[in-house]
């Protein structure tokens, strides 16, 4: 009897170190929130592929699944870990590396080890990741120590955030593609390669059965339904310990359908974009209210195929025809403020990034009609007895402006723009889709004009110049044409240049006076070619109802300085600082 009481108390012990501390009982509380997540039957757990985690949890909750290394402090400027322990530049900064918790797991039990940050990586080099434009190889160390060796000069504070901000995926569930991967790259396959593009291809076909996590929930797809889905506590997580909600209740949809969720109660937080009289309502319900940087803005899209969006005066001409005030107004209230310098970097990071110089010799596009008209005239068009730009064939601009039409931002910003530019003399008509379908739209080529976000929260000029140029071009799938512009082989001031390579290696090396150099000339590029017409920069209006979460820190708090990639409650959830209000 004695010996059996021994081996039950080492059991017990055993079962008490397999869960982090109090963690064993999931949390009474539950978060409230939302997400325009794919609906079921399209909805999927693949973490590298469209329709997947990233477009399923976004921004805001694909953290609670799968941890990245570490979490960026805007206000405080520094980095937190999440699944890395120590974290920094070796070898005279010829890589960088990164040591794992002790104790991190995945949710069924197992260790997370370097093997699974290699395998992410590898599969990323077949994605065509942006990481790969500053590294030659990712390697384990050890069993927790993963290195990332950088090209020469590739070593840079961006390739440090874009290592440190990437989610880890599990070698169970991926490792064999991973596995293809590196012996394509062992046999001397390209990018350009019949197998490269099948194991692509291969990748976004895959759909796993089961979703492991690091984070401290998880779900399957039977949590997913057509009003919410759920992500349910695990027990393996560094942070389950730490967290206050045994579920995130999700609910799926944008501004017009979680209005009346916010008013009843029935949801607490949401990263929608809602209009003036919307915010005043939630105020007079007593809803608080948090401001927080949003990181992006609507921009106008082009497809570069459709005349005379080929012509840059054109471009040019539009941009002065649209009043980017008016723009910020009806997209998103006093939560936006126009474009002013069209640099390519958000307004509210650029002066950090740009030389006074290159910000002064900006041309702003200011709203100036006679010199709108004066540009198309340049162009070849001329006005027809119905007011219409019309070519010397007789053509007018008829086109159509495909938008999001559950986003109430890029729809908002996307009429605006239809209606100055018809009132300029164009002759464009409104296609609303469902923002699932409007992002498919842009990928598939299958647009004229379209919007979507510019510019990111990002400290630095690449993630900014990134999008939208390099997202919508060479960042898509092989077979996915997006804005039809050759940004390999890019005309410009009487040269070809490479703006898919400036782009990458704008924020390389470790040299500021460098980097702002080579961002301040991509910046006079953007600006002279107008590729997208950045419309305006938002601010994040949340509501963050404190009837049902408690713990929420006092305005003005250092944590509001994150931007929504960043976003506050991933932070605050995972170090337990917010709560269910409605439990004892």
């Amino acid at each position: 009897m004695k010996r059996l009481l021994i081996v039950l108390a080492l059991l017990t012990l055993v079962l008490g170190m397999a869960l982090p501390a109090g963690a064993q009982d999931a949390p009474a509380g539950e978060w409230l929130g939302t997400w325009p997540y794919a609906a079921p039957g399209t909805h999927h757990l693949n973490g590298f592929a469209a329709g997947g985690l990233n477009d399923n949890l976004g921004l805001v909750y694909r953290t609670f699944v799968h941890l990245s290394p570490a979490y960026y402090l805007w206000g405080t400027n520094e980095y937190v870990g999440l699944l890395a322990e120590s974290w920094g530049f070796v070898d005279d900064n010829a890589a960088y590396e990164f040591t794992i918790k002790e104790g991190a797991m995945w949710s069924d039990g197992s260790p997370v080890t370097s093997q699974d940050v290699v395998d992410t990586f590898d599969i990323g080099r077949i994605l065509n990741w942006s990481q790969w434009s500053f590294l030659t190889s990712v390697e384990a160390v050890d069993d927790s120590t993963v290195r990332f060796n950088f090209t020469e000069g590739g070593a840079s504070l961006n390739a440090e955030r874009q290592i440190l901000k990437e989610y880890v995926s599990p070698s169970a569930t991926y490792g064999e593609l991973a596995a293809q991967a590196r012996q394509l790259v062992a046999d001397g396959a390209t990018s350009e390669s019949e197998s490269w593009t099948a194991l692509s291809t291969a990748i976004a076909e895959f759909r796993p059965d089961v979703l492991l996590a690091t984070g401290p929930y998880t779900y399957t797809l039977d949590d997913v339904g057509e009003a919410f889905m759920t992500l349910r506590w695990q027990p393996n997580s560094l942070y389950s310990g730490s967290v206050n909600f045994g579920t995130l209740k999700i609910w799926a949809g944008e501004t017009e359908v979680t209005t009346p969720l916010v008013l009843s109660g029935e949801l607490a937080h949401s990263t929608n974009v809602y209009p003036p009289a919307t915010i005043e309502s939630f105020a007079a319900e007593g809803i608080r209210l948090v401001t927080t940087p949003r990181g992006y803005g609507p921009a106008l899209l082009f497809n570069f195929t459709v005349p005379p969006f080929d012509n840059v005066l054109v471009r040019q001409a539009m941009a002065h025809a649209i009043n980017r005030e008016q723009s910020a107004l009806l997209t998103n209230g006093l939560g936006a403020s126009g474009t002013v310098y069209l640099s390519g970097i958000l307004d509210s990071i650029a002066p950090n990034v740009l030389s006074q110089e290159t910000l002064d010799s900006m041309n702003r596009y200011e709203y100036n009609l006679e010199g709108a008209a004066a540009l198309m005239e340049e162009a070849g068009y001329a006005r027809n007895a119905d007011g219409k730009w019309a070519d010397a064939e007789g053509n007018t601009i008829s086109v159509e402006y495909t938008f999001p039409a559950d986003f109430a931002d890029f729809s908002a910003a996307a009429r605006d723009a239809t209606a100055q530019l018809n009132e300029f003399g164009f002759d464009i008509t409104e296609r609303a889709l469902p923002w699932q379908e409007a992002a498919a739209a842009i990928r598939a080529s299958d647009f004229q004009l379209s919007v979507w976000s510019w510019g990111a929260g990002s400290p630095f000029a690449f993630a900014n110049m990134n999008n939208p140029v390099r997202r919508w071009t060479t960042a898509l799938a092989e077979d996915q044409p997006g804005l039809q512009l050759n940004i390999r082989e890019f005309d410009y001031n009487g040269e070809t240049v490479d703006l898919n390579d400036l782009i990458l290696n704008v924020s390389t090396g470790l040299d500021t006076a460098a980097q702002q150099e080579r961002a301040g000339y991509l910046a006079t590029l953007l600006n002279s070619q107008m590729l997208y017409i950045p419309l305006n920069e938002m601010l994040s209006v949340e509501p963050l109802n404190e009837a049902a979460i408690a713990g929420g820190p006092a305005d003005g708090d250092a944590i509001y300085a994150n931007p929504s990639n960043d976003h506050f409650i991933i932070w605050l959830i995972l170090n337990g600082t917010l709560s269910d209000a409605r439990v004892q």
